[in-house]
């Protein structure tokens, strides 16, 4: 047998005090009647009471209590086989794993919250396939595209900067990557999510572009980072001290380069998200631009259900109560 709510379960535990209830209470009223008269005259002042009745009543109240109590946690027994048909879109996010994603102009850096901003998208990809691919100098398929979504969250807690090869930032590359990675399919929408501070050190975002946008497949940018001053690139020396990153000798303040992801999104129908230094949802982001995605099947398969039995402790419940109201509380003159 198997629970749907197994805690209401616990509310069981609430009718032995409720027993003890009825009980303690007729004791107090016989008490007190005892108090007001005779016992030869309370027989002739008061209805006749009898013990057994009482108990019949008590037990009849107490069980339809318990079985509906019962019901109320849903058991389930006896196996079925259900058609179950998934349907969704292909969404491959592409993230940036470059060293630049380790400047703290967002907290607690611009790779932990990219990471916990693709979690909270998760919530929202019911029946979609979701994959994930990691670009520096190279760009690499961490999860290729699959319903599940607990495997792909395995995936994106390892993602630190050493899971591309090399350094930089190839925009490019990771596009040409997921649609390599993508089957052309016109039964749905293919939507690409680049999140990234879009710094891109010549991969000719533009021609994988175009080749996306011929495709049909959309481009949302969500981009990181200040569009100003920039920030410093914080690193580990050999021994462990927090250094920043130079070159030639100057540190390396990173920009977030809002302009090349603005031509992505254009390109494609999809759609820029000036995420920058504050606050965003990417939740609400995949609402506001996914959710009316065209969706074609992506998995049919039969599952395992356990049919419902509340049906039978309600009808149960309600016929003990039924008969518990019928019972007389008094018994005639001349019974037992």
């Amino acid at each position: 047998m198997h629970w749907e709510t197994p805690q209401l379960l616990l509310v069981l535990w609430v009718l032995p005090m409720i027993g003890g209830v009825l009980f303690y209470a007729r004791k107090k009223r016989l008490a007190s009647a005892a108090r007001f008269a005779e016992q030869a005259m309370l027989g002739r002042l008061l209805p006749a009471t009898n013990q057994g009745r009482f108990l019949l009543k008590s037990m009849a109240l107490l069980l339809g209590l318990g079985l509906l109590v019962t019901a109320a946690a849903r058991p389930r027994w006896g196996v079925y086989l259900e058609d179950v048909e998934s349907r969704g879109v292909d969404l491959f996010v592409l993230l940036d794993v470059s060293k630049s994603m380790l400047a703290e102009d967002v907290a607690p850096n611009r790779l932990e919250r990219s990471k916990s901003d693709i979690r909270d998208l998760l919530t929202h990809l019911t029946g979609d396939r979701v994959g994930l691919i990691a670009f520096a100098g190279a760009a690499v398929v961490r999860t290729p595209l699959t319903t599940d979504h607990g495997f792909f969250q395995l995936a994106l807690d390892e993602i630190d900067p050493n899971s591309a090869p090399r350094g930089g930032s190839l925009i490019g590359d990771a596009i040409r990557k997921a649609l390599e990675a993508m089957e052309p399919r016109h039964d749905r929408d293919q939507v690409i999510v680049l999140i990234t501070d879009g710094e891109d050190h010549d991969s000719f975002p533009q021609e994988a572009v175009r080749q996306a946008a011929e495709r049909g497949v959309k481009v949302i940018c969500v981009g990181l980072g200040d569009t100003e001053e920039g920030q410093r690139i914080p690193v580990r020396d050999e021994a462990g001290n927090l250094v920043y990153m130079k070159h030639d000798g100057q540190e390396i303040w990173s920009k977030m380069d809002e302009d090349l992801l603005k031509e992505i999104a254009l390109a494609t129908s999809g759609a820029y998200i000036p995420a920058k230094t504050t606050a965003y949802d990417l939740g609400r982001v995949y609402e506001d631009h996914l959710a009316d995605l065209t969706r074609g099947e992506v998995l049919a398969e039969k599952r395992k259900r356990y049919r419902e039995r509340f049906q039978i402790f309600v009808f149960l419940g309600l016929g003990v109560l039924l008969l518990e109201m019928v019972i007389p509380r008094y018994s005639r003159r001349g019974e037992g």
